[in-house]
């Protein structure tokens, strides 16, 4: 039976400047997602984000340290630490993680809503690239399933709860001037939510980034400007908050010494990109203050509420991972179970047709004995789809063979090899 693996790093596990050696650009992803399936899984998706990088993936005999090897790859002189660092899991501990990191629960702020739209994008990719089949997609729609009723059913669907609205609360807290002037770098998703942010906090903040139109789009055409007015901009600027996926830093130190050269009063700067899009040399500067994703992490504990809803989220989480287990488990066992009710009704038909009047039809014979099948047939129904739901592919084979029906390897979900007689 094909099993689910994963492998890969995050924020809880490994340092900021770990993650972005593992971070996988776009243009790259369909070149790790070819690398998986040739060490062997028939699927393969690959989750990107922030605040992680991981790698799932699908195959009859699934080895984990092929996975990593994958994703450490992608880490250059950086390969023996991700081969240490990386985190592994294999079946139900895969499956319930995803669900749990698509629900926000893993998320430097948790119930952050953005993290569902970047496994539905992962997934997308994946089909995209001919890499993601059934198993995979119904584990991934699982995942958004249930992270949407997390969001729905408790506070965790607030929208403040997010990673751009906290850079924005930090990025208002460290500014030192009232009314701050706010530039956004960037015009992805984390951009437009920081501006609907700021907004609603009474700010009108300038949008920079290489799609002027998207740039526009986000600030209007008044608070919009191209890329290359970046150093200028941050002369007159209070706060710039940068959310773009840049593989090298857009603000580096030469600019933000030019700017710093023309202010009075400090600089905050909030770089929410792995890779950085702020230098951290820049750290050194006089008159700059730089928080990166590192310090956006959230506090749980803090308040009872945000334990409430975690407490909740973790029971939808949980209820979710039993009903993709018991879904998987019934498809497993349905040809099995198919196998035995027809022989046990062709045993009663025989039977009912030795013993039947003449006058019977041969239809009201068939009806009788599926009735009587049904009821015998139903405690070893039960059984096999607790053995299949626990994975018990020995009590499988027990069935099988207690009920006469012939062992094949697609009957029971096996290879062909596990159907042969174990040496002891």
């Amino acid at each position: 039976m094909n099993t689910v693996a994963m492998v890969g790093l995050s924020h809880r596990t490994a340092p900021l400047a770990l993650l972005e050696r593992v971070s996988v650009p776009a243009d790259r992803r369909a070149d790790v997602l070819d690398a998986v399936r040739a060490a062997g899984f028939s699927e393969a998706v690959l989750l990107v984000t922030c605040s992680r990088t991981e790698i799932y993936a699908v195959g009859p005999h699934p080895r984990p340290d092929r996975l990593v090897d994958v994703l450490a790859g992608q880490a250059g002189s950086a390969y023996g630490t991700v081969r240490r660092t990386a985190e592994v899991r294999v079946g139900q501990a895969a499956v319930t993680h995803l669900l749990r990191v698509t629900s926000g629960l893993e998320s430097r702020i948790v119930g952050e809503p953005e993290i569902r739209s970047q496994v539905r994008g992962a997934l997308r990719d994946a089909c995209a690239a001919g890499a993601a089949g059934g198993r995979l997609g119904e584990l991934f729609a699982a995942a958004v399933r249930v992270a949407s009723q997390v969001h729905e059913e408790t506070a965790l669907g607030s929208n403040a709860r997010s990673l751009a609205c906290r850079a924005v609360d930090v990025a208002l807290t460290e500014a030192t001037v009232p009314g701050a002037a706010v530039l956004v770098v960037g015009s992805g998703r984390m951009a437009l939510a920081a501006v609907n942010h700021l907004r609603g906090l009474g700010c009108r903040p300038t949008v920079v980034a290489r799609d002027e139109r998207r740039a526009e789009q986000l600030g209007g055409a008044a608070h919009s400007r191209p890329l290359a007015d970046l150093v200028g901009l941050m002369c007159a600027t209070d706060v710039v908050i940068c959310t773009t996926s840049a593989r090298e830093p857009l603000v580096t130190i030469e600019g933000v010494r030019r700017a710093v050269s023309e202010r009075t009063v400090p600089l905050t700067l909030v770089d929410l990109s792995v890779p950085r899009n702020v230098d951290p040399a820049v750290a050194g500067i006089d008159g700059v203050r730089l928080v990166d994703v590192g310090g956006m992490q959230d506090h749980p504990g803090a308040g009872p509420d945000l334990s409430e809803s975690i407490t909740r989220a973790d029971a939808l989480v949980r209820a979710a991972v039993q009903r993709h287990r018991d879904h998987l488990a019934a498809r497993r066992a349905g040809p099995l179970i198919a196998a035995m009710r027809q022989r046990i009704e062709d045993q009663c038909l025989e039977a009912v047709c030795q013993l039947a009047r003449t006058t019977s039809s041969p239809e009201e014979l068939a009806r009788v004995a599926r009735t009587v099948a049904g009821r015998l047939a139903h405690p070893v129904t039960m059984a096999a789809r607790a053995a299949a739901a626990s994975g018990d592919d020995a009590a499988l084979l027990t069935i099988c063979g207690a009920m006469d029906v012939a062992l094949t390897p697609q009957l029971v979900g096996l290879d062909a090899a596990e159907l042969l007689p174990q040496r002891s």
